[in-house]
């Protein structure tokens, strides 16, 4: 465990600001508490930096992982401001020196930092102060996935400009997000083709020739033992049993079953099911952090796979979603280019990879991580 004073810039009250390093050995219940509380406050909202999604990834899934905990803090109030997580690096072929990268398990499908809503420069500051002090041993600051659209994002590139670190990005990408208050049954009326809205009423009539359907939203403390079973074992069903990547073929099933049920115990969970006569046969796991939702998994019973369960279910959210949840600002799928929610939910996130550069490289080093962000870039204004 190490802290680290401020120094350089002042940002307001940055000089009451202190930056702690733990490691996972370090962590209290108390500090749990804190970092569970700043998520909900949180500039930009990350249910992949919640306690109760990266405490069970590390017990079950990493535990090999030593990540590095750094706290940013006001000392005054004894209030917890930052939050990140990183992993150390001993060289990668996009950034061959040692470095941190932010932390991910094989399901964390976004990455940066929780940073208190209120506080966002004078925190910034001080973790681009510590990334920068002369006593680290690394030469840069790697962020698989991180937004890149929104203020805090804005604001990263401002501060570090600040302190003169360059961002060297190495990939940029959309993803499907869906704006609960822009959806609905006339968005749907509106936006959906007439080829879209005949194939979901074949699919529809295909399901109801062989029973009654109906659909259903579980959530909070209504998730149940059956609830989670039964999505694990649709979820096991088709190309990912096939492949063996689905969370029981991968034996991910108990860091989902705890994952789920930290956010669940707070109100933070929900699935979406359809269901023929008495069975579910399509079911999404969703969790929720500060004001954002966020899509993690579905499966839906390959047995009907002709009349696409997965997608009606999908259907049924977009249409049931500014009710269920009027609060949200938006939910982020989770999803890859080119999946098919790309055709269901209309908005996106702009997301890029890369490093900040914390230290001076030598010029053949820094040339090449240009050139081969040049090319890179290039390749993106081709799309």
């Amino acid at each position: 465990m190490s802290t680290i004073k401020e120094d350089p810039f002042n940002h307001g009250s940055r000089q009451h600001l202190s930056v702690r390093v733990l490691g996972y050995p370090d962590l209290n219940k108390t500090l749990v508490h804190r970092w569970a509380k700043l998520e909900q406050i949180a500039s930009e909202s990350n249910a992949y930096l919640s306690p109760h999604f990266v405490l069970p990834a590390l017990r079950r899934i990493t535990p090999e992982s030593k990540p590095v905990f750094v706290f940013v803090e006001d000392d005054r109030e004894n209030d917890l401001l930052g939050v990140g997580i990183f992993e150390r690096s001993r060289g990668t072929k996009r950034l061959p020196l040692p470095h941190l990268r932010a932390y991910q398990c094989p399901h964390s499908y976004l990455t940066g930092l929780l940073i208190h809503r209120d506080w966002i420069k004078p925190v910034l500051a001080s973790f681009f102060s510590f990334f920068c002090d002369p006593g680290n041993h690394w030469y840069g600051i790697e962020f698989i996935n991180r937004y890149a659209d929104t203020v805090q994002a804005s604001l990263t590139d401002e501060i570090a400009s600040q302190f003169k670190i360059p961002w060297i990005g190495y990939s940029r990408k959309k993803r499907a997000v869906l704006i609960p208050k822009d959806s609905g049954p006339a968005y749907m009326e509106k936006h959906f083709s007439s080829k879209k809205k005949k194939f979901l009423r074949r699919c529809y009539r295909l399901l109801r020739e062989a029973g009654a359907v109906r659909w259903r939203i579980v959530r909070g403390r209504e998730i149940d033992r059956t609830c989670i079973d039964t999505f694990l074992r649709l979820e096991d069903m088709g190309w990912k049993a096939e492949e063996k990547t689905s969370l029981l073929r991968r034996r991910h099933d108990q860091f989902f079953r705890e994952m789920i049920e930290g956010f669940a115990r707070h109100g933070r969970a929900f699935f979406t099911e359809l269901i023929l006569g008495n069975k579910v046969i399509a079911s999404t796991s969703n969790i929720i952090s500060g004001n954002a939702g966020f899509a993690f998994k579905i499966g839906w019973d390959a047995e009907f796979a002709r009349m696409s369960p997965g997608i009606l279910n999908e259907a049924e959210f977009i249409r049931n979603v500014p009710d269920l949840f009027p609060d949200l600002e938006y939910i982020d799928s989770g999803a890859e280019e080119g999946s098919f929610i790309e055709n269901l939910w209309p908005d996106r996130h702009t997301l890029i990879s890369g490093f900040y550069v914390t230290k001076k490289l030598s010029g053949t080093i820094l040339n090449g991580l240009n050139t081969l962000r040049g090319i890179r870039d290039r390749a993106f204004n081709l799309r």
